[in-house]
């Protein structure tokens, strides 16, 4: 198969069985693979108007799991050119598998040193496209979780977002990220600075999160909320069917159950954990109230 059908399969196909050999062929030859995504993801990022069609979509989700499996870090400009665009965040759905692989694929692509300045500036500016904002503040995360960044060096980063993301740039789950991970690597030492950030979005955050619930997080501590967010981080890429079978399976799923699936990855909070009310949102970071998500484990734990 040549690269010209390679791609047209890519385009059009959502059959596993009619994409594996083609993937396989080309994971089996990385100079053939990283010389097809050069090609294919510098014309992406110079024409982004590509994204409004949906056959596009299809071939950069292809080319973006071919380059996190390929595990190709110079390509780490380009595709975080290509998420930046304001045609990414036009066209792709927050609940699209592009959406959610960012983080992930750009945690694998970024070098060990010089990234994090490239995905704190677009995060910090308040014209990022929010979705695209809460994928750079996960591949921050997923950078420490992984041990890319140790414990200064992520504490550092967290206190810089804490006092200068903007207003403008927090949605709700940005928010509950951010103090979430804020806890899991400073614990006491980042209280004052995330009191202040909850203070300076409190408009925001106050219907869903009481500001004495934000105690309930450091009551549980650094290493179980690290815990937490280390289950639901999915870590580097896995065998070629599995992937495969995820990427074509989430562009069909609802998003119900993406919610339920990730629910079950969640660990218990057991009973010895500082008591959070049902309404409350859950201490894992999800975003979701601790009835719709964590409780369920605990009840099952009880």
């Amino acid at each position: 198969m040549n690269n010209v059908e390679r791609i047209e399969l890519f385009k059009t196909s959502l059959q596993p069985e009619a994409l594996m050999p083609a993937f396989q062929e080309l994971l089996d030859d990385k100079a053939a693979l990283g010389a097809l995504l050069q090609e294919e993801l510098s014309g992406f990022a110079s024409t982004p108007s590509r994204l409004s069609d949906a056959s596009e979509r299809r071939l950069l989700s292809c080319l973006f799991l071919l380059s996190g499996m390929g595990g190709f870090q110079e390509l780490f400009p380009t595709v975080l050119g290509i998420v930046l665009s304001k045609e990414f965040g036009e066209n792709v759905g927050r609940d699209e598998w592009l959406s959610s692989e960012i983080s992930r694929l750009l945690c694998v692509l970024s070098p060990a040193t010089g990234a994090k300045e490239h995905l704190l500036a677009p995060l910090l500016d308040a014209s990022t496209p929010l979705v695209i904002s809460e994928q750079l503040l996960l591949t921050l995360s997923c950078r420490w979780i992984s041990r890319r960044d140790n414990d200064e060096s992520f504490l550092a980063t967290m206190r810089r977002v804490l006092t200068e993301i903007p207003s403008s740039a927090v949605t709700f789950e940005i928010a509950m990220a951010l103090m979430v991970n804020a806890v899991a690597v400073g614990g006491d030492a980042l209280k004052p600075q995330v009191y202040a950030f909850y203070k300076a979005n409190e408009e925001l955050l106050s219907d869903r999160l009481a500001e004495k619930t934000l105690q309930s997080f450091f009551d549980l501590g650094k290493q179980r909320i690290k815990s937490m967010l280390s289950t639901n981080y999915l870590g580097g890429y896995g065998p070629l069917p599995g992937e495969l079978d995820r990427m074509l399976n989430y562009v069909d799923a609802s998003k119900e159950e993406e919610e339920v699936a990730a629910m079950r990855t969640l660990p218990p909070i057991t009973r010895d954990a500082p008591k959070i009310g049902r309404n409350d949102p859950c201490p894992c970071g999800s975003g979701k109230k601790y009835k719709k998500c964590c409780m369920q484990k605990d009840k099952m734990g009880s």
